[in-house]
C-alpha cells in the first residue's frame, strides 16, 4: 500500500494547520491504524507492505493520504467554521489527485468513539463543495458501529456514492503489546496468571471484594451508575472509585437526578481505592496503568467505558476493556448497548452462564438497573473461588486472543486494502 505525507519523517499531513484541540493535542497527527500496521510488520518481519512517499517525490501511482483526527468531530471537521474545514488544509496536489480519483484521504479517529448526528451530512456536503467524490474519503473510527449507522443514514438519504467507513478498536493493540511485554520482557513485574489469581484469592479470601468499578473522569453515565450503586447497597461490596462531581441537574437519557438526591449521594465523595486519588497525574499515566492489584483483590470488574447512552449512537471499546483481558479478569460492561455482542464478534468470549449478561441489549437505564442486579447475583455466590475457577477456559481464551492480534494485520487494515482493490481494481 502506498502512503504519501507532507512530512514523511514525522508521518504527518495537514502540516499547515497549527490548531490544537481542547486536550492540547494537534488536531491532525499520525494515523493510529497506520502505526498498528507498522508494528505488525515489524513484529512479524513483513517487508514491502507499507510504501511511504513524500508529497514532493516524483510518484505518480494511486495512494492514500493518512492522518489522525484527534478528539471529537467538533474539533477536527471545521463544523460551524466555514474557513476551517479539513479540506482547506490540503495542498493543491492532494486536492487535484483526490478530484482525479488517484488518491484517498484517510481520516483516522480510532483513538476516540465520538459520533455526532450531523457528521455524515457534513462530510458529504464538503465533498460536494470541494468537488471530491465521497468514495475517495475513508473514515476510520473507534465507533465500532459506525458502518451500521452510516449505512442506515445513506439508505435514508438515498446516497449512492458513499464514503468508506471502517470501525477499529485500536486500544486492543496497545494493551496487547503492553501485556505481551510484561509477560515476556518484564519478569520482575508480570501480569497475574490465572493460577496466581486462584492462589492469591484463596490465601486472602476474606478481603476479596465482589467487584471493581473504577471511575476517573466525570461523565453523566458514571454519575447515574454511581447513583444506582449507592441506592443498591452494593458500594461496600466492591472497590469503587468516584471523584467529586458538580451538583447540577443530571438530565440524561430521559431521566433526571435532582438537587436533594445529589446532596445525598455525594456526601461521602470522593471514593478512593486503597486511599489513593486517581487524578493527581496526567491522563497518559492512568491510560497506560494496568490495575492488576485491583483485579487480584476482586472477582469481577464492571468496565466503566467512556460512552454508554443509546443517544450517543456509538460503541467504543477503550483501553479499559483490553486491560481487564490482559489481567485475566472476568468483566461486565457499563458501556454501550451490545458491547458484549461486539466483543464476541471480534473474537472474544463473554461470561454468559457465569454472569447474568441479560443487560447487554436493553435500553440505557434498563441496562444500568439490570447491571446492578447482575452484580448482586455475583455478590450472592457462596463459593466465589470455585466460581472463578470455572471460568478459566474463557479467561485464557480471551488473553490468548488479545496476544494473537499482535501477529496478524488489523482487520481494519484488511478492510482498507479490500476497499482500495475494489475501487481501483488493483492493489495500491
Amino acid at each position: 500500500m502506498n502512503f504519501v505525507f507532507e512530512d514523511k519523517d514525522a508521518l504527518r499531513n495537514f502540516t499547515s494547520c497549527p490548531d490544537i484541540n481542547t486536550s492540547g493535542q494537534l488536531i491532525y497527527g499520525i494515523s493510529p491504524l497506520l502505526t498498528a500496521v507498522s508494528v505488525y510488520c515489524s513484529l512479524n518481519g513483513v517487508n514491502n507492505e507499507l510504501n511511504y512517499y513524500s508529497v514532493n517525490d516524483n510518484f505518480n501511482g494511486e495512494y492514500v493520504i493518512p492522518s489522525s483526527v484527534n478528539h471529537s468531530p467538533y474539533d477536527w471537521t471545521g463544523y460551524g467554521k466555514t474557513d476551517k474545514c479539513f479540506f482547506n488544509y490540503l495542498n493543491e496536489k492532494y486536492l487535484n489527485d483526490l478530484r482525479n480519483n488517484v488518491a484517498y484521504l484517510m481520516l483516522d479517529q480510532s483513538l476516540e468513539g465520538y459520533q455526532t448526528p450531523w457528521l455524515w451530512s457534513y462530510l458529504h456536503e464538503k465533498c460536494i463543495e470541494f468537488n471530491i467524490s465521497p468514495d475517495r474519503l475513508i473514515y476510520v473510527t473507534g465507533n465500532m458501529i459506525c458502518d451500521e449507522t452510516y449505512d442506515l443514514w445513506s439508505i435514508e438519504n438515498k446516497i449512492t456514492k458513499r464514503m468508506k467507513v471502517i470501525p477499529y478498536a485500536h486500544f486492543e493493540l496497545d494493551m496487547g503489546m503492553t501485556a505481551h511485554g510484561r509477560s515476556k520482557g518484564e519478569k520482575s513485574n508480570p501480569l497475574p496468571s490465572f493460577q496466581e489469581h486462584i492462589d492469591y484469592k484463596t490465601k486472602n479470601e476474606e478481603k476479596i471484594k465482589s467487584f471493581a468499578c473504577l471511575n476517573k473522569r466525570i461523565r453523566p453515565h458514571r454519575v447515574w451508575f454511581y447513583n444506582y450503586l449507592y441506592h443498591s447497597g452494593l458500594l461496600n461490596k466492591g472497590l469503587v472509585s468516584m471523584n467529586e462531581f458538580p451538583k447540577h441537574l443530571y438530565n440524561w437519557e430521559g431521566k433526571m437526578i435532582y438537587d436533594n438526591e445529589l446532596d445525598e449521594i455525594t456526601k461521602n465523595l470522593p471514593l478512593q481505592v486503597y486511599n489513593k486519588p486517581n487524578d493527581e497525574l496526567d491522563d497518559s499515566f492512568y491510560i497506560n496503568r494496568f490495575n492488576d492489584e485491583i483485579c487480584l483483590d476482586t472477582f469481577v470488574t464492571v468496565i466503566s467505558e467512556a460512552h454508554c447512552g443509546d443517544g450517543d449512537q456509538t460503541m467504543f471499546l477503550s483501553e479499559k476493556t483490553f486491560k481487564l483481558i490482559a489481567c485475566r479478569h472476568p468483566f461486565m460492561f457499563l458501556g454501550n448497548k451490545d458491547s458484549l455482542k461486539m466483543m464476541r464478534k471480534i473474537g472474544y468470549k463473554t461470561f454468559d452462564g457465569f454472569i447474568d449478561e441479560g443487560y447487554d441489549s436493553l435500553p440505557t437505564h434498563e441496562r444500568l438497573e439490570y447491571l446492578i442486579e447482575s452484580i448482586r447475583k455475583v455478590d450472592n455466590i457462596e463459593n466465589k473461588i470455585e466460581w472463578f475457577k470455572s471460568m478459566e477456559d474463557i479467561i485464557e481464551h480471551n488473553y490468548n486472543t488479545l496476544i494473537s492480534k499482535l501477529f496478524a494485520p488489523p482487520e481494519a487494515y484488511n478492510e482498507l486494502k479490500r476497499y482500495c482493490i475494489k475501487t481501483t481494481k488493483k492493489l495500491l
